[in-house]
């Protein structure tokens, strides 16, 4: 199986003039390929590289042909390297000290700038939750590029391409560009006109409170879930600087995010973004 073309051939020698375990079981289907690709990337010894124990099995007997066991033995390799003849993945290294200040000190400086955006919103409704209507087009701009390049777009998108298939990672960002279009060409304009603070003060003007409370419900809903992937994320990078468990991490992710982003509403939003735009 070619990883990189994705094309199956079938042969009773050695690809690419490696050993035997290269070798291709003839009675592979499709029903059965997607677990070829399912290894274990941690580098620890495993006596099973597949999902299917009769395929695992078969496997095992063609790698180790000297033998009858039916279980891998790879002590100090992994299952990629086994099967695929692939390198295994390294340890990942301790962070360098001076990055992990400089990160810190970002991130604390963010949520620094976020505090004092409570100042400019001087008890109004219209400050806080549209910024007064008033952000120039560049900080729009900046903000909506700083939201959508987010954790899980650097983590999670990255790693579902890199274990699956490309387009596992781009529905995610293909998708929001989509309706970041949509939404400026048909939408937005309504949605000023109407002076509305948010999205289902705009359904309740012409459909009344139900289905303002059922748009509710859904845009909490579909927020949660994109923020519990970006604290994953952010969890995920304060745990490797601090050495810290991811739970911890997340948790003070959490605490940090929700502090300024309440403190400064959306100028406190926009504004952080720019800045982390700046730094990106």
């Amino acid at each position: 199986y070619d990883m990189s073309e994705k094309k199956l051939s079938c042969s009773s020698k050695p690809c690419h003039a490696r050993p035997p375990r290269i070798t291709l079981l003839r009675k592979m289907s499709k029903a059965i390929l997607p677990i070829i690709v399912n290894f274990d990337l941690f580098g620890h010894a495993v006596a099973q590289c597949f999902q299917d124990p009769d395929t695992n099995a078969e496997w095992a007997l063609i790698i180790n042909k000297d033998s009858t066991s039916t279980e891998f033995s790879i002590e100090g390799s992994c299952c990629q390297e086994t099967v695929c003849g692939l390198k295994c993945p390294e340890e990942t290294p301790p962070p360098a000290k001076m990055f992990g200040k400089a990160v810190i000190a970002s991130i604390l400086f963010f949520v620094t700038v976020g505090f004092a955006s409570i100042f400019v919103i001087k008890g109004k409704s219209e400050n806080y939750f549209v910024a007064g209507r008033s952000l120039p087009l560049w900080v729009i701009i900046a903000t909506l590029a700083s939201q959508s390049i987010d954790s899980n777009a650097l983590l999670g998108c990255v790693t579902l391409s890199y274990k699956y298939h490309f387009w596992d990672g781009a529905v995610l960002p293909i998708g929001l560009g989509c309706s970041l279009i949509l939404n400026a060409v048909f939408i937005a304009r309504h949605i000023n006109l109407d002076r509305a603070l948010t999205l289902p003060d705009v359904f309740a003007k012409r459909y009344g409170k139900l289905v303002e409370a059922m748009v509710s419900c859904c845009t909490i809903t579909s927020f949660l879930c994109l923020l519990a992937g970006n604290l994953v994320g952010m969890g995920a990078v304060l745990a490797y600087l601090l050495t810290m468990t991811p739970t911890g991490a997340i948790w003070m992710s959490a605490v940090l995010v929700f502090a300024y982003t309440v403190a400064g509403g959306l100028y406190s939003v926009a504004y952080t973004d720019v800045l982390q735009a700046a730094v990106g």
